[in-house]
């Protein structure tokens, strides 16, 4: 809930929930591009520089950006694992997402600046790229949302969660140049207040392809501008309780006790099948027809 509704009355609460969500909706992502820190990272395996973001296991993420400069520093965008500008700013963060040691996987978690809300859908995007010297790619990089953090966690084995957003199997992400896209909606259970992004497949599972360089270590990937937001309220078919169907945005649907159809979907033919008929008795209805 937005914090200026947590101490609103209830009826302002309502009348605010059944207003048209502005398209702009909100981030939920503090730092979501990872401008702000606590100090100018020097050194790599140093996430707790990055302002609210965290390494949620002992695998050693990485925070880089343009404030420090020299070899052997987490620059932007000249560092150990390539040349690569932020898509936002001038920071963002790196992982090992496959490694030549067993099992080893890096993550980046944050809470968010508010718990998401039960049966409302929420677009989670982020994007990656595949850094210059990395000796493989893979296909699926995931966002889980959780209850409170997943960590802390002390070994670095692959999360045994399963993503609620990931991208494709067999659609490897081998851009060294863009910006890669990884987005999808979740419908909240609700309470859920972290993120955390990575792999989280172990190395029985995983799929990956030969990458552009040659670097022992596996496959490093950079991340940045990380977003959950409100999916915008548009007009769509409800099924409400009695079988009748209208059209209304999907909190308006759900406030009243019905089914969301979608986004396009409409009352014409009405989806929601007949009106239950009622029942009565036979001296009820003589009553009637005296």
């Amino acid at each position: 809930m937005h914090p200026c509704l947590r101490n609103a009355a209830p009826a302002i609460v309502l009348a605010a929930l059944l207003l048209p969500i502005d398209s702009h909706a909100v981030n939920l992502v503090p730092n979501d591009s990872f401008e702000s820190f606590t100090s100018c990272p020097v050194s790599f395996s140093n996430m707790t520089d990055c302002v609210s973001w965290f390494a949620p296991t002992t695998g050693t993420s990485d925070y880089y950006n343009a404030c420090t400069s020299g070899p052997n520093t987490p620059d932007v965008p000249n560092n150990n694992f390539g040349v690569q500008a932020a898509r936002t700013g001038v920071a963002y963060a790196g992982f090992i997402l496959y490694s030549s040691a067993a099992d080893y996987r890096e993550y980046v978690e944050t809470p968010l600046s508010s718990p998401l809300i039960a049966n409302v859908t929420y677009t989670v995007k982020f994007y990656v790229n595949l850094a210059d010297i990395a000796n493989r790619s893979i296909d699926r990089i995931g966002a889980y949302l959780s209850v409170g953090p997943v960590g802390p966690i002390g070994n670095y084995a692959p999360l045994a969660f399963t993503p609620q957003i990931e991208s494709p199997a067999n659609v490897y992400l081998t851009d060294t140049v863009n910006w890669m896209l990884i987005s999808g909606t979740y419908t909240a259970a609700g309470g859920e207040d972290h993120i955390t992004i990575g792999n989280f497949h172990d190395d029985a599972t995983i799929n990956f392809q030969l990458g552009p360089g040659n670097w022992p270590g596996g496959t490093n990937y950079f991340i940045d501008d990380v977003s959950v937001e409100v999916v915008a309220q548009v007009d769509q078919a409800c099924c409400l309780p009695d079988g009748t169907c209208n059209v209304m945005t999907q909190g308006e649907c759900q406030l009243a006790g019905g089914s969301p159809l979608g986004v396009g979907s409409t009352c014409d033919p009405n989806p929601c099948g007949a009106t239950a008929t009622r029942g009565g008795t036979w001296g009820r209805l003589k009553t009637l027809y005296r």
